[in-house]
């Protein structure tokens, strides 16, 4: 095979997909007559791999079409000699911009037509030995309109326009002028009319200020008597643009046929096309930037994604989600979102809402969504491409919930125990105070000091209740500063603290806790105190029991009747840590459980609950407060029948 600047003309397509390769190779015909030169050329496929075509054949080509990054890459590292054409679907990707490029096509029309137009150009560039036809206007402007497609500035289309009119009307000089508010301006003319002698006129005056007024097509004799230019063909390319051809000759009918206004127009309509397409063009792309603004700027974590075989795949994440979800772009990026957020336990879930968005519905639920630091509630948002139709793409938003939902979970708590001490003021302390205020009434109308004591002792009994409510408010707060500490040596600085009678204090086994020494020293008096209290021999009958909230019988299986003689047997409370039986799993933590009346097992779940019991003379609010420390130090407690019969208090802190 000789070049194609000799006998024969040699176009090669490099393709990385071999189908595609093969499918351009035969379009554009393994033997085919060039319309422009009218000489066979001859296209050959081939691999863009390296070694898949040789270096030489590469070398001699005249003409090389690609049609992706690695054709481009294997002509980049030849040395070259021919054209290269893009066959490209997007003429403002990376290929198609390559500075290696000479010309893009986007459809094998004017892929055709476009290394027709290049091998035509060559040849004419090329002192032949041998006459050959000079290729018609008509294909002149066909193949420079592939230069028009190729562009994407509306400087660049004037330019090419120029350049296509003057291979197409090479006796005349031409030019393309503007609308700038109320005048027009020249902006490009041929290489031989400096832009600068060409006059700018007002819209509505000379034939350009008229042509884009009118949009009327003319052919008239220059209005400027002092330009060497006699007769101007004017098209209007849409509703701010002129095209012009000027003459020097005589008379207007000579200097333009009818075959110069047709290519005129044609080359005008292409021009306004394709400014049309670069008008789009830019607003897509700056629709495109805005939305990539605001995608990228929104406070909230937000990802764009597709569906591929049913699974949410992300295209797209902005920084938030980077900072919010711990997760870098570059791990997510084409891979299932709900693989990385969605909790285990949250799959049906996600599957319906994934459901909702292929059927084209908006999204908008509070969901709980997994962060590389642990779950957090989020308020999802998530918009589909398209509303009611089936979708595939659309962008997710998630707005982080979670410190207002603590927030309402505090205020809950608040209100809760605001609603506990409303009702503990409203009846508790109104009771004692009505006693106390009778047995003064009393000592003032008899003179009989002894009523004062029965009112004293009510007092002390709203003092203890007053001193109760305060330390039950002090438990919704922080356990504040925590430390190391002997849960011995604490359990028995609590023992001390407490009036005990007889009761005795064993501490079975000893452990560490990380825990606020006062709180926890607050949480055993209670514990301690309500075994005493009631649960010790003077408080062990088969009516009248305190736990705190427990009911009156002593018996795990419910009995009113105890099998010891009770005032004869002193309390015994034992303390220990260890693993704790927590439905057949184990639980670390400590315990406080104690030989007397025990705990009916139709009222264990309610021992804690603030003001239950079922002894006037107990406030309910101990065993409440003890719970209260435990789950600010994130524990929990458990009330439970003991072995002996007696009551067990359970606190797992893992």
């Amino acid at each position: 095979m000789t070049s194609a600047l000799g006998e024969r003309a040699s176009v090669l397509v490099l393709a990385d997909d071999p189908e595609l390769g093969d499918d351009v190779g035969k379009r554009l015909g393994a033997e085919r007559r060039d319309s422009a030169g009218g000489e066979t050329v001859a296209v050959e496929t081939h691999a863009a791999a390296p070694g898949g075509v040789d270096e030489a054949r590469l070398v001699g080509a005249d003409a090389t079409v690609v049609v992706d990054e690695a054709g481009l890459e294997r002509v980049r590292s030849a040395d070259r000699a021919g054209a290269v054409v893009a066959y490209v679907d997007d003429p403002t990707g990376r290929v198609a911009t390559d500075p290696l490029v000479d010309a893009v096509a986007g459809s094998l029309e004017a892929l055709s037509g476009t290394v027709s137009w290049l091998l035509a150009r060559d040849r004419r560039s090329v002192v032949r030995s041998e006459p050959t036809r000079t290729p018609s206007r008509i294909e002149q402007l066909n193949a420079g309109m592939t230069e028009l497609a190729a562009v994407r500035s509306v400087d660049e289309a004037c330019r090419a326009a120029v350049a296509v009119a003057e291979q197409v009307f090479p006796e005349y000089q031409c030019v393309v002028a503007v609308r700038d508010e109320e005048w027009v301006e020249p902006v490009v003319a041929s290489s031989g009319t400096p832009v600068e002698d060409c006059d700018r006129v007002r819209v509505g005056t000379g034939v350009a200020g008229k042509a884009v007024q009118t949009g009327d097509v003319s052919i008239a004799p220059n209005p400027n008597p002092e330009s060497r230019f006699d007769t101007v063909l004017t098209v209007p390319v849409g509703d701010d643009v002129v095209f012009q051809l000027a003459a020097d000759g005589g008379d207007c009918a000579d200097d333009f046929d009818g075959d110069d206004r047709r290519l005129a127009e044609l080359l005008a309509s292409h021009l306004e096309e394709t400014l049309d397409r670069i008008a789009v063009t830019e607003t897509l792309r700056t629709e495109r930037d805005r939305l990539l603004a605001l995608f990228t700027n929104v406070p909230d974590p937000a990802i764009a994604y597709d569906y591929v075989d049913g699974d949410p795949i992300v295209r797209q994440v902005n920084d938030a989600f980077e900072r919010t979800f711990g997760y870098e772009a570059e791990t997510v990026l084409d891979e299932s979102i709900d693989d990385y957020i969605v909790p285990p336990d949250s799959g049906e879930e996600a599957s319906e809402l994934n459901d909702q968005l292929r059927r084209g519905e908006n999204v908008r639920k509070e969901v709980t969504r997994t962060t590389t630091e642990g779950p957090r509630h989020f308020i999802l948002h998530v918009i589909p491409i398209r509303l009611d139709a089936a979708n595939a793409a659309g962008y997710a938003i998630y707005t982080d919930v979670t410190d207002r939902r603590e927030r309402e979970e505090t205020l809950r708590r608040q209100n809760e125990r605001l609603d506990e001490f409303a009702s503990i003021v409203s009846h508790d302390l109104r009771n004692p105070l009505s006693v106390a205020e009778g047995y003064v009434d009393l000592a003032r109308e008899t003179g009989d000091v002894d009523h004062l004591a029965k009112a004293a002792d009510a007092i002390d009994r709203m003092d203890e209740l007053v001193a109760d409510l305060l330390s039950l408010a002090r438990q919704g707060r922080a356990v504040g500063e925590t430390e190391s500490v002997s849960l011995s040596e604490v359990a028995r600085e609590a023992w001390e603290s407490v009036d005990t009678g007889s009761a005795t204090l064993t501490v079975e086994s000893d452990a560490t806790l990380d825990a606020n020494r006062t709180r926890l020293c607050e949480l055993f008096e209670n514990v301690f105190r309500n075994s005493v209290e009631h649960g010790s021999a003077g408080g062990r009958t088969s009516s009248g029991v305190d736990r705190g909230s427990a009911g009156g019988q002593a018996e795990p299986d419910g009995s009113a009747e105890h099998d010891r003689d009770l005032p004869d047997d002193p309390l015994s409370v034992r303390v220990g840590a260890g693993t704790l039986r927590d439905d057949g799993e184990a639980a670390p933590g400590f315990y406080v459980e104690d030989d007397g009346t025990g705990l009916p097992a139709e009222e264990r779940d309610r021992v804690f609950e603030s003001g239950f019991t079922t002894d006037e003379s107990g406030t309910g609010l101990g065993l409440a407060i003890s719970e209260r420390i435990a789950e600010a130090h994130g524990w929990t407690a458990h009330a439970l029948a003991a072995e002996d019969g007696g009551a067990r208090f359970e606190f797992r802190t893992g």
